[in-house]
C-alpha cells in the first residue's frame, strides 16, 4: 500500500469520524434538552426528539458526502496561487473537474460509504446508552441493542445515502465543462436532497426491523447499481477533457516557438474546446492574434502557426468581454486601429484575461506583479 492511498484512506476514517461527532452533539443537546437554535436561549426541547435529530444530521452528512472529494485550490493572489504561477509562468493548466472524483481509484470511492456507515452505527449504539428515550420494542431504535437487524438497516441507509450522494457527484463532475446549467443544476441537487434525505431518515427509527431493513437493502442495491456507471461515465468525459487540455498546450508551445528571440509570453487567452482555434496573447515586445496552421506531426508535438495580427504593447488601451450572436467575445482594444477580438472561450476565464490585459495597459504589469 502506497503512502497516497493510506492518506486517503485515513481521509475517508477522519470525516466519518468527524460527521458522526458533529451528529453526536446535536444528539446529546438535544437529549439535555437544550435547543441552542431557539430564540430564547437554551429554550427546552423534548428529549424524545433526540434520536430522530442525530440521525437527521447523520443523513445529511452522508447525503453530502461528494464534498469530500472537493479540491482545495489556493486562493487568487496567495503564496500558493504565486508558486503555481512561478512553476507554469504562462497560465497552462489542466482544468481539472471540481472533485477529485474521478481520479480515485474504485475502491477510495466504495470505502467512503462503508467507513462513514460503520461510524454512524457506532454512534447511534453510544447515543442508545445514553438516551432519555430508548425507544419502543418493535422498532429500529427500541431493538437496537436487542437485535441486528436494526443496526445492519442503519448502516445499510447511511451506505445508500453516501452512494447517492457520490452518484450525483459523478454526474455534475461529468457536465462541469461542457454544460455547466447541468453541473450548477445537479450541485443545487445535492444540497437539496441532502436536507430532504435527512428529515425522511428520521423516520427509520420508527419502523419496524424488517421494514427498516428491507427498505434500505433495496436503496443500497440501487444506489450502487447507478454509482458503477455514473463513475464510469465521469471517468470517460475526464478523458475527453484530459486531450483536450493537452491539444490546447500543444498550440501553446507552437505559439511560443513562433515568438522572436528575446520574445516573452506574458499572457494568453484562447478557447480550450476547440485546438484549431485562434489565441490572443500579450508578449513583452508586442499584442498579437494567431492561430494553428498545422498540427504537427503527433498529438503531443507543436505544429506551424500563422499571426493573423499585432500590435505594439503601446497601442494597447485595454479589453473587454461581451456576449454576442456569435459567440461570448474578447477584444483587446488599441489607439490608432481596430480591436482584436477572439470568438469562444470559458467566459470567466476570459473576464480574467481582460481584467489583466487591462490592467498591463494601465501600469504596464499584471495583476499578481503588482501584489507582489
Amino acid at each position: 500500500m502506497t503512502r497516497d492511498s493510506r492518506s486517503r484512506g485515513s481521509t475517508t476514517l477522519v470525516f466519518g469520524i468527524g460527521f458522526a461527532v458533529f451528529a453526536s452533539i446535536a444528539f446529546f443537546l438535544a437529549n439535555a434538552g437544550i435547543n441552542p437554535i431557539s430564540n430564547h436561549r437554551f429554550r427546552g426541547i423534548n428529549p424524545d426528539q433526540a434520536p430522530g435529530i442525530g440521525i437527521l444530521v447523520l443523513f445529511f452528512f452522508s447525503a453530502v458526502a461528494a464534498v469530500v472529494f472537493y479540491e482545495d485550490k489556493p486562493p487568487a493572489g496567495s503564496s500558493a496561487a504565486r508558486a503555481q504561477q512561478t512553476a507554469d509562468p504562462h497560465g497552462v493548466k489542466r482544468k481539472h473537474p471540481p472533485t477529485a472524483f474521478v481520479r480515485n481509484p474504485w475502491p477510495r470511492v466504495f470505502a467512503v460509504g462503508p467507513v462513514w456507515a460503520v461510524c454512524g452505527v457506532i454512534a447511534a449504539f453510544i447515543w442508545h446508552a445514553f438516551a432519555m428515550d430508548t425507544g419502543n420494542p418493535g422498532t429500529v431504535w427500541g431493538d437496537l441493542t436487542a437485535s441486528p437487524l436494526p443496526a445492519i438497516a442503519l448502516l445499510f441507509g447511511l451506505w445508500a445515502t453516501v452512494n447517492f450522494s457520490l452518484t450525483l457527484g459523478a454526474i455534475a463532475d461529468a457536465f462541469h465543462r461542457t454544460l455547466w446549467a447541468v453541473f450548477l443544476i445537479v450541485s443545487v441537487l445535492i444540497a437539496i436532497l441532502a436536507i430532504t434525505i435527512g428529515v425522511m431518515a428520521s423516520n427509520i427509527l420508527t419502523m419496524s426491523p424488517p421494514t427498516g431493513l428491507a427498505e434500505t437493502a433495496v436503496c443500497l442495491i440501487i444506489t450502487t447499481a447507478a454509482l458503477i456507471p455514473a463513475r464510469l461515465f465521469a471517468v470517460a468525459r475526464a478523458r475527453v477533457t484530459n486531450r483536450i487540455d493537452a491539444a490546447h498546450e500543444t498550440r501553446l508551445q507552437s505559439l511560443l516557438t513562433a515568438l522572436a528571440p528575446g520574445e516573452n509570453l506574458m499572457l494568453h487567452f484562447a478557447d480550450r474546446e476547440n485546438p484549431a482555434g485562434q489565441i490572443l496573447a500579450a508578449t513583452n515586445q508586442r499584442l498579437l492574434l494567431a492561430a494553428p496552421a498545422s498540427t504537427g506531426t503527433g498529438p503531443t508535438r507543436p505544429g506551424q502557426i500563422r499571426i493573423l495580427d499585432q500590435a505594439h504593447p503601446g497601442q494597447l488601451r485595454g479589453a473587454s468581454t461581451a456576449f454576442r450572436p456569435a459567440g461570448h467575445t474578447t477584444s483587446a482594444h488599441f489607439r490608432d486601429r481596430p480591436d482584436m477580438e477572439l470568438v469562444g472561450g470559458d467566459p470567466s476565464e476570459a473576464d480574467k484575461f481582460a481584467e489583466a490585459l487591462t490592467s498591463l495597459a494601465a501600469t504596464g504589469r499584471l495583476p499578481q506583479e503588482e501584489d507582489t
